[in-house]
């Protein structure tokens, strides 16, 4: 599933050194964050990847798994989110990609639910087909708008209309200045409603947690035997 630059309109993506995010993910879910966003770093990345499925119920060549994921992290990696990760069968087919991006500004106090529901309602890489269901809902993180729509993305050189559907949550997570936008999309409208329900049971166990601390420098630790 190719996935274009999904930067929600009307809010600057944010600072997120502060924090981490994190949900309590089952095995259906494989990360896919990258760091440095090097194909070297994806490439690794998706070879371990690929050795958690069982090779008797692969559909697909572990080469060609290995391919769509490196490709997958390094596309989802140009559109800046603080956390990507996917789901897959046990026989390597995609079902779904969910990724998580930070919105704010400095100084700038954040919109409410209400005030930013337009731009969460718009993507700018597909057109809305029919209306999107918006329901506010309170996680434990804080208050939240789930909006779920079917979309039509204009193929390349043209040719017709890709649809997919997406599952955007909103969060404004409590004590915080920034919006924390999750989107999941998926092709298979056959599995809507079970990819609907993983992503929802997923939405409440999403957590920040504080960013390690770098671990101490050589030469910090030398100065400290010498004393």
């Amino acid at each position: 599933m190719e996935r274009e630059q999904k930067e929600v309109a009307g809010f600057s993506p944010g600072p997120e050194d502060d924090y981490l995010v994190d949900f309590d993910f089952d095995g259906g879910w494989l990360p896919l964050t990258l760091h440095a966003g090097t194909r070297e770093e994806s490439r690794k990345m998706a070879a371990d990847l690929v050795e958690k499925f069982n090779p008797l119920h692969l559909g697909v060549s572990k080469a060609a798994l290995q391919e769509e994921l490196e490709n997958l992290a390094l596309t989802a990696f140009e559109s800046g989110p603080v956390l990507t990760t996917v789901a897959y069968t046990e026989g390597g087919i995609l079902m779904a990609d969910l990724s998580v991006f930070v919105y704010g500004e400095d100084d700038v106090q954040r919109p409410s639910p209400q005030e930013y529901l337009p731009h969460l309602t718009k993507w700018s890489y597909a057109e809305v087909k029919g209306e999107a269901q918006v329901t506010d809902v309170q996680l434990p993180l804080g208050s939240a708008v789930r909006v779920q729509a079917v979309l039509a993305e204009k193929r390349r050189f043209g040719w017709g209309k890709k649809l997919s559907e997406a599952l955007r949550y909103g969060v404004w997570p409590d004590g915080l200045e920034e919006i924390l936008v999750v989107e999941a999309r998926w092709l298979n409208f056959e599995r809507t409603d079970e990819l609907t329900e993983l992503v929802d049971r997923l939405m409440p166990t999403m957590r920040l947690l504080p960013v390690p601390a770098e671990p101490a420098t050589g030469s910090a630790s030398e100065s400290t035997s010498e004393s």
